[in-house]
C-alpha cells in the first residue's frame, strides 16, 4: 500500500487556521464567522468567465472574520507560504480594506494566523498591514 504524504503549503496552513478555529468556536463562538473566499485556484476557462461575471475579484486576501474588534469592523488574513509574494491586486485590496477599518495582515503559516486571531479575539493591539513571518513583524503591505 502506497503512503500518501500530504506536504505542507499554503492550503495545509490555511486549512489548520480552520481547523483551531473550528476547536475555539466554543471559546469565541464569532470564529464560527471565520471563512475562506475561493478566489485562487485551478479553474477551466468557462468556470472563470462565469465566476467574475458573478462578482469574484481578484486580489481578495484568503480568510475573513466578520467580526468587529479594537476599532475594526472586521479581519482580513492573507495566507502566503514560504517564499510566497503578494500580487499587486492583493496588495490594492487589503490597502483599501485597511482604509474602511478592517484589520488586514499577511501570515505565512498558521502559527502566525492562529496568534494573529487570538490577540484579534482578545482586542489587542494589532498593527495594520503587517507582513508576519515566524511570530516576527517582517515588514508592511506595500
Amino acid at each position: 500500500m502506497t503512503e500518501y504524504i500530504r506536504r505542507n503549503s499554503e492550503d495545509t496552513e490555511q486549512e489548520t487556521v480552520i481547523q483551531w478555529a473550528r476547536m475555539c468556536s466554543g471559546r469565541w463562538p464569532e470564529l464560527k464567522l471565520l471563512y475562506h473566499i475561493p478566489n485562487g485556484g485551478s479553474r477551466n476557462k468557462k468556470e472563470a468567465v462565469k465566476l467574475k461575471r458573478m462578482g469574484v475579484k481578484a486580489g481578495v486576501a484568503d480568510l475573513f472574520l466578520p467580526v468587529a474588534r479594537s476599532g475594526y469592523h472586521g479581519l482580513y488574513i492573507e495566507m502566503k507560504y514560504e517564499d510566497g509574494r503578494l500580487s499587486k491586486s492583493q496588495r490594492e485590496f487589503l490597502t483599501a480594506a485597511a482604509a474602511e477599518q478592517y484589520c488586514c495582515l499577511v501570515c505565512y503559516s498558521a502559527a502566525d494566523a492562529i496568534e494573529t486571531l487570538e490577540k484579534y479575539m482578545h482586542n489587542r493591539n494589532i498593527e495594520n498591514l503587517a507582513v508576519l513571518k515566524g511570530s516576527q513583524r517582517i515588514g508592511t503591505v506595500k
